[in-house]
């Protein structure tokens, strides 16, 4: 059985854009003749790909496991041509490590040749959707993991502190992103504290803007405070250690551009975050 590239390039692009009129424009195909392709690769392969539904199509579990051997395929024949796969690299992560660390262990790479890469910043809960959907190639998360098809990197200890203004007395109000937000709770469980009273400001920027203009307290990162001179950190030594791991699929080959990005995250990320 021989998989049609034509059949190979719909599925790739419908599995990147979740859209199928994208898709069908990105490759130049009506929309029509698109569907027709994944329609005849499901007959080809007796199986379900997509789920077809309001909010786009998402991959099955079949379609899964299918994106894995279709983006190795992929990675092969740009391998061999000596060139980058044609859709961007894309890397997401949560908000507190995409700009202080994301950003800046990738600028060299970017700045040293044209790797197209795209980076995304989305909360915890909605990173492994992206990767097992297949809209991001990389993931910067929580846990190591632990499903069949997915690979980890450990990149260190994101360490919590708390912080207030500096030589200001402010109101006992502890600021987080939303009412989801647990990482506030979780840090004053460990001081026995269960009853605190909350402020939402969205973003870990605004939480940090939040605490500079004397709202109140927060549980921040030590990575993202530790040069903010109008800030003091509270019990120093008392933290919430959080490990961050990079995750992506398994695959038998990867790109020269995935490979650099990868090691360019762990690197930079390793120096600068603690590893025990």
């Amino acid at each position: 059985m021989k998989i049609p590239s034509g059949a190979m390039e719909a599925f790739l692009e419908v599995a990147r854009t979740r859209h199928f009129t994208h898709a069908a424009q990105n490759l130049g195909l009506t929309q029509s003749a698109l569907s027709q392709r994944i329609l005849n690769l499901e007959k080809l392969l007796e199986t379900t790909l997509f789920v077809r539904g309001r909010a786009g199509p998402t991959l099955t579990p079949a379609g899964e496991k299918f994106l894995s051997h279709a983006q190795t395929v992929e990675a092969l024949e740009a391998d061999y041509l000596g060139r980058e796969t044609l859709g961007s690299v894309r890397v997401a992560a949560f908000s507190s490590v995409m700009r202080s660390l994301t950003l800046p262990a990738l600028a060299p790479l970017l700045i040293d040749r044209p790797l197209p890469c795209t980076l995304l910043t989305r909360e915890l809960g909605e990173l492994a959707e992206l990767l097992r959907q297949g809209e991001a190639d990389f993931i910067i998360t929580e846990g190591d993991g632990g499903r069949e098809g997915v690979a980890a990197s450990f990149l260190g200890f994101e360490e919590n502190v708390l912080v207030k203004l500096k030589r200001r007395k402010v109101p006992e109000i502890y600021l987080d992103h939303d009412p989801l937000d647990n990482t506030t709770a979780r840090y004053l469980q460990k001081q026995n504290k269960r009853k605190f009273e909350r402020r939402f400001l969205n973003d870990i920027y605004g939480l940090l803007d939040g605490v500079k203009l004397g709202l109140g307290l927060a549980v921040l990162p030590r990575h993202l405070v530790k040069n903010e001179k109008d800030l003091e950190i509270l019990e120093e030594n008392r933290t919430l250690r959080i490990p961050v791991w990079l995750h992506y699929l398994e695959q038998p080959f990867y790109t020269k551009g995935q490979l650099e990005i990868k090691a360019a995250l762990e690197s930079h990320f390793r120096a600068h975050l603690p590893q025990r």
